[in-house]
């Protein structure tokens, strides 16, 4: 939870800071999509022409780009020849702007900038774009001041070891290798990070066919390892039946219709027969967690409790998502068992120690479960204060 360093935006790019701009990319845009699908890379390389200074256009065109020498897109070229009969403020510096030049400015924000937290917009840093990612990552990083971008130790660091983010959002950090993997070619890598380097995949569990306890798990080489209880190897019919039916579930799940609970429960009842510790029941008891908690608390619990299981044995690292789940849990616990005082505080207390690592005591993240700590300390207090004085009435 140690601050590593804090960093100041170099450039925030809102449609605020020039509607116009903003405006006429979105007209282009819904008169024929751009390619990217959004207008927030180019109206960014746009906007850092229009407003940065010469050397912090540097600092933008010296980010990574997987080609340097990219010649310029459709989308570029017909961006660029529409400014000729644009009114947009300052149009002189856009119109004498060379493609590539804009090309290699889009290219910049569309690897290396992140997603601005409130609005719909980009915000591109010069030190920490220059991080590598880790599915495992040493660090993590939360909002500033202004925007800063504030990177803590996830770990304890030593002297020379090398300071990693994670450029997936922390569900698909709970996904299988191969679906990281395939996300992460959006960067056009292949990640070789500890995690991606594991022979057995633990995210991908298959119920042993021969004992029904124990478990099966993926192997890197495309296939299943022994039971775990029983010590049986499943035989290659088997194999191939189970990754069979493991893809199409991962089909069916990811398009699932969230809406549909009656559906997501009988995909559900149907997986749970096959599947064991696999990411494809965490994302469905996450649709039910969200489903069940305002209407059915007893469901919910037992959806966020697995919820939780899978994701610290998957990946035991803090992150926001397992902070929160033990916050939700015990919310949950509070209103349907208020009486277990000792459960519920656990669950605020895990809550908030993680978050305390991930972006700091201070934090209104970090003050949320905190406050319900103190909160069920004081009603615990007041209890056992009025407790002893019903003792004290009786004994007099």
């Amino acid at each position: 939870g140690q601050v590593v360093f804090v960093e100041g935006p170099t450039l925030v790019a809102l449609p605020a800071l020039n509607q116009p701009l903003w405006d006429h990319l979105q007209k282009l845009h819904k008169a024929q999509p751009l390619n990217l699908g959004t207008v927030t890379f180019h109206f960014a390389a746009l906007l850092s022409q229009l407003t940065l200074d010469p050397v912090s256009i540097d600092v933008i065109l010296d980010k990574f780009v997987p080609d340097p020498d990219e010649d310029p897109g459709e989308d570029v070229l017909r961006i660029l020849a529409s400014m000729e009969e644009s009114t947009i403020a300052d149009i002189g510096k856009l119109q004498a702007m060379s493609p590539h030049r804009l090309q290699r400015l889009v290219s910049a924000w569309r690897y290396n900038s992140f997603g601005h937290h409130k609005e719909d917009g980009l915000v591109l840093y010069n030190r920490i774009s220059m991080c590598a990612h880790s599915c495992d990552p040493s660090c993590c990083w939360s909002y500033g001041d202004d925007d800063a971008f504030v990177l803590r130790a996830r770990v304890a660091l030593g002297r020379g070891d090398e300071l990693t983010i994670s450029y997936l959002q922390d569900e698909d950090l709970l996904k299988s290798t191969a679906v990281r993997q395939q996300k992460l070619q959006n960067w056009r890598f292949t990640c070789a990070c500890e995690r991606c380097k594991l022979r057995v995949d633990l995210g991908r569990g298959f119920r042993c066919r021969r004992c029904r306890i124990g478990i099966l798990y993926a192997s890197t080489t495309g296939g299943l390892e022994p039971c775990r209880v029983c010590n049986t190897s499943p035989s290659q019919e088997d194999v191939q039946m189970l990754l069979h039916l493991e893809e199409e579930y991962v089909n069916r799940v990811e398009n699932l219709d969230k809406t549909d609970v009656v559906d997501v429960e009988t995909v559900y009842q149907a997986a749970v027969e096959i599947f064991e510790r696999h990411w494809i029941l965490y994302v469905m008891d996450t649709i039910l967690w969200e489903a069940y908690r305002e209407k059915n608390l007893q469901d919910a619990i037992e959806h966020q409790r697995r919820r939780i299981e899978f994701h610290e044995h998957y990946y035991c690292r803090p992150t926001f998502i397992l902070a929160w789940c033990h916050e939700e849990l015990g919310d949950c616990l509070t209103t349907q068992f208020p009486h277990r005082k000792w459960q519920y505080l656990q669950e605020f207390q895990r809550a908030y120690q993680m978050l305390a690592i991930l972006c700091g005591t201070n934090h209104q993240y970090a003050a949320s479960p905190y406050n319900k700590l103190c909160q069920a300390n004081q009603t615990t207090g007041a209890v056992n204060g009025n407790a002893a004085g019903d003792m004290d009435q009786t004994s007099g």
